[in-house]
């Protein structure tokens, strides 16, 4: 298991500087997942093939023996 990267904003809730002082906190997590196969080109070729959804990013790479 891979760490999580944690992204933090807080920033003030008014536009202006005046009012109670109220903030917002947003967080975005980063999850990572090394996953290590053995198999044959044509295993891959279908591996790579499956759609994932928008703003996943998935890196493939192939060592030779």
């Amino acid at each position: 298991r891979m760490p999580t990267k944690t992204l933090r904003i807080t920033t003030r809730k008014t536009p202006c500087g005046e009012g109670s002082k109220t903030w917002d906190r947003f967080q975005m997590r980063i999850h990572k997942r090394v996953i290590d196969l053995q198999s044959t080109s044509e295993i891959v070729k279908q591996i790579t093939s499956i759609s994932i959804e928008a703003g996943v990013e998935v890196e493939v790479t192939i060592a030779d023996p």
